[in-house]
């Protein structure tokens, strides 16, 4: 998991194309900066608000479209 910088959001510093797709939604969405954002996989960023809550946003190739998660499903399907 990488944590990205406030210049990282602003450059669009990200390691894969649907990272990009997905912060790019994030920006047009919201307030970004005023959130954190993790990568977690080459689909998924983690975004953690000034409470401390956690929600997921994945890039879904097959609709492609971001979907939102309030969980990590790929840690629950680990628990399973």
């Amino acid at each position: 998991m990488k944590q990205l910088t406030k210049e990282n959001i602003l450059k669009n510093q990200v390691d894969t194309i649907e990272q990009f797709k997905v912060l790019d939604y994030l920006k047009k969405q919201l307030s970004i900066l005023e959130f954190d954002l993790y990568l977690i996989d080459r689909f998924t960023i983690k975004v953690i608000d000034k409470n401390n809550e956690q929600s997921y946003f994945k890039y879904n190739s097959k609709t492609k479209s971001v979907d939102f998660y309030e969980e990590n499903i790929k840690n629950k399907e680990m628990e399973r």
